[in-house]
């Protein structure tokens, strides 16, 4: 074997230095107001679904609604039609596209389109090229062997172990029948290199799809993606088996190595809808952001709410969707940031933090909390030292970032729901945290500690058929909402008699209801009269309780 690299997750941050200076912004993201006039209809969803991704909905009783519409096509066409404006992206969530143009005067009426809210810069013409790679290398651990080594796992023994993933693949759950998207940098020589030799026979790549530059080839673009897949979906015998070695993949390239702007956000935005509407069970994504090359664009910690970053925002869209959304927290642990990145900030997510192969708290390692208060990270696996494909992409080595530290955990989410496939999204996610070692005393450096995975299937196993408990989930949709908001109630709700109260984050009550509910969806009127921002739902049935954040844009 080579000697070991050294490798980082894209979340280190090291800003690029511009050789020449920046010129106005080449990109926008122009939002609409409405979707009135769409020539689609939540009545027919297999216009703009999948079958699978339908499916999925349905095996959640999640609901199809005006998110899930795709962006008007008059709207895009009013908008092209303006000037010299070349189509980037769309987003069905946000109910947005991204362009890009030069033409002031296209830009000029493009805003005074009835049909357009808001026109936002989101990335700047460069005249020169970054002086470094922002994908820097981190200090790495020492290798730590754990006893009872089997052969075809080799090094890699360590991660799997260590959250007892290794007895999921015992019981012959390594990820048949799941759907992972991996949303990343690029995925260089994935179609060639000997670690993805049995991914490529069972054609388990379903699909591959650039967003940045629409080239259609994601395998000559940059290899940190396709590290992180190693961790998922590598096999080298005696060196390297992923964590999901027998799933399928949707490879979605969404960052641009070169330069740090915002949107790259939108980017993520476009491929996450992507790889809903394909169907995905799981997402992983080991990027974030924080600070942009343009310091107008920049996040403070302030926005690490899970409801003003619009990744953030989308990612807990995702999980609304009844995707897990698994996500790298961040490698500022020892930086003046310190703090997770966004889209670790996300409600209803798994944000991952890094451990070396002793258990501890990597260094580099983002802390918590959000800055609303939530426990994150979530759970802790191996980043710190972990064995995966090296930078030139021909043998394994020792490589740290909280970037490798999430696809060890997101292939063992997805082999752990392949078991209990009748469970919902937020049932796993939750088994997930309450099998890590801190769950009864999280902390701000390892969440809810180091999961272990085997906990986690017998508690699934143990409240199968059982009523949710006491920490009862509702899913809201749309949110962001405008006005209008659904609310569904947990499944072992009863009809009846309910309470409703919107508390806005200084603890105040801006509204409250008390109606009775024939079903267990029921809908709220007039929040448009509130200030957007974040609020906290608390619904109540008189004997159990449940809340919800809601984002009013």
């Amino acid at each position: 074997m080579c000697k070991q690299a050294i490798i980082s997750s894209a979340l280190a941050f090291v800003l690029p230095v511009f050789l020449s200076a920046q010129t106005a912004p080449d990109t926008y993201l122009v939002s609409f107001t409405d979707k009135l006039n769409t020539p689609y209809s939540i009545s027919a969803p297999e216009q703009f679904l999948s079958a699978r991704s339908i499916a999925r909905r349905q095996a959640q009783g999640i609901a199809i609604e005006a998110s899930d519409l795709p962006v008007d096509p008059g709207y895009i066409a009013g908008v092209l039609a303006t000037g010299d404006v070349q189509l980037i992206n769309r987003s069905k969530w946000f109910n947005a596209i991204t362009v890009r143009t030069t033409d002031e005067a296209a830009l000029d009426a493009i805003a005074l389109l009835p049909f357009v809210s808001q026109v936002r810069g989101t990335r700047r013409l460069m005249s020169g090229v970054p002086a470094e790679d922002k994908f820097t290398l981190l200090a790495d651990a020492p290798l730590v062997a754990r006893g009872g080594q089997p052969e075809d796992y080799g090094d890699s023994w360590t991660q799997i172990s260590m959250l007892n993933g290794h007895l999921l693949h015992a019981m012959e759950a390594k990820g048949q029948g799941m759907l992972i998207g991996v949303l990343d940098s690029g995925f260089d020589r994935t179609d060639e290199l000997a670690a993805f030799d049995d991914l490529r026979a069972r054609d388990g790549i379903v699909l591959t799809r650039d967003m940045v530059n629409h080239d259609g080839d994601v395998y000559d673009d940059h290899w940190h993606g396709r590290s992180v897949l190693s961790f998922m979906a590598g096999i080298l015998p005696g060196y390297l088996q992923g964590t999901a070695p027998l799933a399928d993949y949707a490879l979605v390239r969404t960052e641009e190595v070169a330069f740090e702007f915002i949107i790259e956000e939108d980017n993520w935005v476009a491929g996450a809808e992507l790889l809903d509407s394909l169907g995905c069970d799981v997402l992983n994504t080991s990027l974030g952001y924080t600070t942009f090359d343009d310091s107008l664009q920049n996040h403070a910690y302030a926005d690490m709410d899970g409801a003003t970053a619009r990744i953030s925002i989308a990612a807990g869209m995702a999980a609304q969707k009844g995707m897990i959304p698994v996500q790298s927290a961040g490698n500022s642990g020892s930086s003046d940031w310190h703090f997770i990145s966004a889209a670790a900030d996300a409600i209803d997510i798994l944000a991952v933090g890094a451990v070396g192969g002793d258990e501890n708290h990597a260094p580099f390692s983002s802390f918590g909390p959000s800055a609303d208060g939530r426990v994150k990270p979530d759970v802790m696996a191996m980043g710190w030292g972990a064995i995966g494909l090296r930078f030139e992409g021909d043998s394994v080595a020792s490589i740290s970032g909280t970037s490798f530290a999430a696809p060890i955990l997101a292939g063992l989410v997805a082999c752990l729901w392949q078991l209990h496939p009748e469970r919902q999204a937020h049932d796993i996610m939750d088994a997930v945290r309450r099998s890590a070692h801190l769950w009864t005393n999280p902390n701000d450096s390892m969440g809810y500690g180091i999961p272990d995975f085997m906990l986690a299937h017998d508690y699934l196993t143990q409240t199968a058929g059982l009523p949710d408990p006491i920490e009862d989930h509702v899913f809201v949709f749309p949110n962001p909402v405008a006005d209008h908001l659904s609310v569904q109630l947990p499944r072992a709700w009863d009809d009846g008699a309910l309470r409703m109260e919107l508390f806005d984050l200084a603890g105040r009550v801006v509204l409250s209801e008390q109606r009775l509910t024939p079903g267990k969806t029921i809908r709220i009127s007039g929040l448009s009269a509130h200030p957007a921002g974040l609020y906290l739902l608390k619904v109540s049935n008189g004997y159990r309780s449940a809340t919800a954040r809601v984002v009013r844009q």
